[in-house]
């Protein structure tokens, strides 16, 4: 097998999560289910570095919005998600694999772009925490009834 397709096969795998919250991926025969909110994370970490470090080197004004003014626009540019996911997680509504890939990417993005920014490390570090900290919190609170993976199959002779 090409090192390469090797390579994005176990990528791909590591990423794999329900096929209800997942995106289809073929390759050859096997059949990949990649996260779609992770998926926007990831490319949006990646998109982030790299326009962050294109500024640092041609436009550094643009990291000049000093460690409230940076924080606050980071928390701005990630909360869509935060609303996307507390919403889903609270069962007030069912997000689509569109809307958690296209608000994962600007907080990717956002995350990147925080961690390059000169923001003084006795702020970052707390806005950090509490940002782990509130998805330890929110990954236990789930109000969402249990779903059915459409992996499974109902039990057939379970049939009186």
């Amino acid at each position: 097998m090409n090192p390469f397709k090797r390579l994005i096969g176990g990528i791909l795998s590591f990423c794999e999560h329900k096929q209800i919250h997942a995106f289809r991926i073929q390759i050859n025969s096997r059949i990949y289910y990649v996260c779609a909110r992770c998926s926007g994370l990831y490319l949006g970490i990646f998109l982030g570095f790299l326009f962050s470090f294109i500024m640092l080197l041609y436009m550094p004004i643009f990291f000049s919005l000093g460690d409230l003014g940076t924080t606050l626009v980071a928390v701005l540019i990630s909360l869509p998600a935060i609303l996307d996911w507390t919403t889903q997680r609270l069962a007030l509504r069912e997000s689509r694999n569109g809307i958690r890939f296209g608000t994962a990417l600007p907080t990717g993005f956002a995350l990147s772009w925080y961690l390059l920014s000169p923001v003084s490390i006795l702020v970052k570090i707390p806005v950090l925490v509490a940002v782990l900290l509130f998805l330890i919190i929110f990954s236990y609170i789930d109000k969402r009834p249990p779903e059915v993976s459409s992996q499974e199959e109902p039990n057939a002779s379970s049939t009186k």
